[in-house]
């Protein structure tokens, strides 16, 4: 197999969105250490594969399930580098069955290694592997198609948010705790005002396809304040976190992107008809993410290994 050929199936996972994966599986790593003084680098590494081969196989099947529907072939407006999908059916650079099967195998070997996970930490963590996989695959897959009932944005925050930080913390502690729930909300409200914001350049083509976002449903003008929303509810969550002492003191720094969600806030409301200038929204709203995990990794981690020396 060519290097060519090699890139095609990376890239048609869509791997620019892994940190959305990856970050909250090193936050709840970080706090099993923080709570319980536990951690296993084998075990890391497993959740973290796990975790990213679960995400590239959602990218994958989503984008075979939305050629089968036609999102990505009504979607003539400006593309994003963050919406419209990867376009590798619609480029013809894969044809729709390997890009089926190729979602398959990756979805199965996640499943493997979160069985082998399972088998070594508890049945705690199958159940949350059972709610992720199911709710993954029927996510853009019939006769659910989650994300046409306006359940997608749910199951976005709670897989990348709720479930990744659990899920990291179980299977080093073989125990739950509020600690992580906590601190994964921050997470799980970004990562759905990620995915929040990427459907409004989408909103015509899902409308076409029949698929009923939040954004379809209520129509871009009032759909706006639930981004508000999913940006505030972040901040809050941290705010709240530290008064009630389940997050470090250091975690405000993640305050520190409130610039940013203002600014993305604002282009969301004057230009959430312009597929291409939201890009800086967007852009923000990742770097949101990101750098709130990395603030929130980092300040579990100076608790651990500065202030309990």
């Amino acid at each position: 197999m060519t290097q060519t050929t090699w890139t095609a199936w990376i890239k048609a996972t869509r791997p620019q969105f892994f940190t959305v994966i990856i970050l909250p599986i090193l936050l709840g790593t970080v706090i099993a250490k923080y709570t319980q003084d536990i951690f296993s680098l084998p075990y890391l590494i497993l959740s973290l594969l796990a975790g990213i081969l679960f995400h590239a196989s959602i990218n994958v099947i989503n984008d075979y399930f939305d050629h089968l529907n036609k999102t990505d072939v009504y979607n003539i407006t400006p593309l994003t580098p963050f919406a419209g999908g990867s376009r590798t059916i619609q480029n013809g650079i894969l044809s729709a069955n390997q890009m089926y099967y190729y979602g398959l195998v990756l979805l199965g070997i996640a499943i493997s290694i979160g069985l082998f996970l399972v088998a070594k930490s508890g049945l705690m963590l199958l159940w949350i592997g059972i709610i992720g996989a199911l709710s993954g695959y029927f996510y853009s897959a019939p006769p659910f198609a989650l994300h046409s009932r306006c359940l997608g944005e749910l199951l976005i925050g709670l897989n990348f948010g709720v479930l990744a930080v659990l899920g990291a913390y179980y299977v080093q502690t073989q125990s739950l705790d509020m600690i992580p729930f906590i601190a994964s909300l921050p997470l799980a409200a970004l990562v759905t005002a990620i995915l929040y914001i990427n459907e409004f350049p989408d909103m015509e083509a899902d409308k076409k396809a029949g698929k009923i976002t939040i954004i379809v449903y209520l129509g871009n003008i009032k759909a706006r304040p639930i981004y508000v929303f999913l940006i505030v509810a972040s901040f809050i969550s941290v705010i709240l976190g530290v008064i009630y002492q389940y997050l470090p003191l250091l975690a405000l720094t993640c305050l520190l992107t409130l610039p940013l969600g203002f600014k993305a806030i604002k282009t969301v409301y004057s230009h959430y008809e312009q597929s291409t200038a939201l890009i800086p929204a967007i852009k923000n709203t990742i770097m949101m993410h990101t750098v709130t995990s990395l603030l929130l990794i980092m300040s579990f981690m100076i608790e651990v290994f500065v202030f309990t020396r």
